[in-house]
């Protein structure tokens, strides 16, 4: 069973993308198409003269990174690359440890059944789900956590550079620490050899994570992409050259920040901010920002002039990183993409960026938020059932919603509303006095009104208290379901991972979720697994 519910419900937006979502008319500066079935023809068009020079690039890196993996429908989506009529749907994340929250999994759901659907529509296109490993990143602390049945479990390092170079280091430890969790079932085993498969201590990082990616979905044919790279930064070196020079990043996003606070004022707030030099300098064990001081481009432990960093650049692409800002435009520039699946703040900073792709003449893809999905168990489905909880209920605040459903189930009226109107009425007979007398009357009538009001107030207060000792067994109920929605306070996709559904339903879970999510419905999805 399924429930969708308004995205405006959820919350989970800001107003910001929110109105982006619903085509706000003074948005439309900020991207090129919306999120539409039919817009995706307007952005074939814009985006068929991706040059075949960089989808030989493109191919010939694929095939390397995929020289140790055997699947020929990977393979042949690859070489499909080599076919102008052939194009790319994009999502990526953080190389979280055994996948992190699932909401990677979810990201990459997304991309896979939107391809297929364009298929549908436009059956002389292809279309391929790629995934970036954001392999650049340096926060590891960020990824290094894997919460499951209950625990966070970390795997911890000293290494400082970018996290796709790092080699996992005694990471059977860690593994034996997730493995002492398993329930003793086929699945549990069937996992245990897929991932101590995928994770080996000689690999990675980067390796480790496109290997469990595509053992969970490489039959769909999706194609992982380690940017990474010599081969594909050297066709990004002109970009970066110019970041280097111009500060040309800085300049874009900020004349778009202020065109959006115009419209949204105090309400906007940027995602991400520009720096004067928008690229990071990578070495073995560091990721550094490069910095320009008194004409000097300071790159670690170098200082260099223009020219020479120009040469390093040239020499040693690999060693020059995009950050957070830079990066859609990066892998705009060596894909054949049409739109990007992100998460809520991904789409916010995004939307920061289409001037700065215009001064480069890049087209600017469709870009839309993930799939969100909340899975319900048939324990929690049960639950919810027992204490009739409405879906739009879920997105309540932990206190909002235990007194909610204590009101909802209390043999009592908890809720004084009643004796508000009954005292607002008793009011209005002394505010008519007042009119006829000294206007100094008005301030003890005012007092006397916020005095009664403010009781009801405490009163109904402790009618709930009082009413919740007596509901104590429904109340730790509702503290249950919440918990098991919000597992230490955040919301389960954001933290959950997919192990604790996969040990007990395999791949029927997934199944489930290939089969429910349609990225052109726009809402969120409650799904109940069995």
């Amino acid at each position: 069973m399924k429930k969708q519910i308004d995205l405006k419900e959820t919350k989970i937006y800001s107003d910001f993308v929110f109105d982006f979502l619903n085509e706000n008319k003074n948005l439309k500066d900020f991207y090129n198409s919306s999120f539409d079935i039919k817009s995706f023809k307007k952005q074939i068009e814009m985006k068929k003269s991706f040059s075949m020079t960089k989808r030989n690039v493109l191919v010939k890196e694929l095939l390397s990174q995929y020289s140790d993996i055997d699947n020929k429908k990977v393979l042949n989506n690859i070489n499909l690359l080599l076919n102008e009529s052939t194009f790319t749907i994009t999502t990526g994340h953080q190389l979280s440890i055994l996948t992190g929250p699932i909401f990677f999994i979810y990201k990459i759901i997304s991309v896979i059944n939107l391809c297929v659907k364009l298929k549908k529509e436009y059956p002389k296109n292809n279309f391929l789900p790629v995934f970036w490993l954001a392999s650049e990143d340096h926060d590891f602390e960020e990824i290094s956590e894997v919460y499951f049945r209950n625990k966070k479990i970390n795997y911890s390092t000293k290494y400082k550079g970018a996290v796709g170079r790092m080699k996992l280091d005694d990471f059977n430890i860690f593994l034996h620490q997730i493995f002492n969790n398993f329930p003793k079932n086929d699945l549990s085993k069937r996992l245990k050899k897929i991932i101590s498969s995928v994770y080996k201590n000689e690999l990675t990082l980067a390796k480790a994570t496109r290997n469990i990616v595509h053992q969970l979905f490489g039959d769909k044919g999706l194609i992982i992409i380690d940017p990474d790279s010599h081969n594909i930064k050297k066709e990004f070196a002109s970009y970066m050259e110019d970041e280097l020079i111009n500060n040309t990043c800085e300049e874009f996003v900020n004349e778009t920040i202020m065109s959006i606070k115009k419209v949204y004022s105090e309400k906007y707030t940027p995602q991400v901010n520009s720096r004067e030099i928008n690229l990071f300098y990578l070495k073995t064990n560091s990721r550094d920002r490069i910095i320009k001081k008194d004409s000097k481009f300071i790159l670690s432990d170098k200082k260099l002039s223009q020219k020479e960093v120009i040469s390093e650049l040239n020499k040693n692409p690999e060693n020059f990183s995009p950050n957070v800002l830079m990066r859609p435009l990066y892998q705009e520039v060596i894909l054949p993409n049409l739109c990007y699946i992100g998460g809520p703040s991904e789409m916010s900073y995004w939307l920061q960026l289409k001037s700065f792709f215009d001064y480069h003449s890049v087209v600017f893809p469709i870009i839309n938020p993930r799939a969100s999905v909340l899975l319900l168990t048939p324990k929690m489905r049960r639950k919810i059932n027992k204490y009739f909880i409405r879906e739009n209920e879920i997105f309540l605040k932990n206190d909002h919603f235990i007194n909610l459903n204590i009101k909802k189930h209390s043999d009592i009226d908890i809720n004084l509303d009643y004796l508000k109107t009954a005292l607002q009425k008793q009011f209005k007979v002394l505010d008519n006095l007042v009119k006829k007398t000294d206007s100094s009357f008005l301030g003890a009538v005012n007092a006397q009104k916020k005095k009664q009001f403010n009781g009801i107030d405490k009163l109904e207060k402790r009618l709930l208290k009082a009413q919740k000792r007596k509901m104590s067994s429904i109340e730790s109920d509702l503290k249950n379901i919440y918990n098991e929605i919000y597992p230490e306070d955040v919301f389960q996709e954001r933290i959950i991972n997919f192990i604790d559904f996969y040990l007990h339903h395999g791949d029927t879970f997934l199944k489930n979720l290939f089969s429910n999510i349609d990225m052109f419905e726009k809402k969120f999805l409650v799904l109940d697994i069995k």
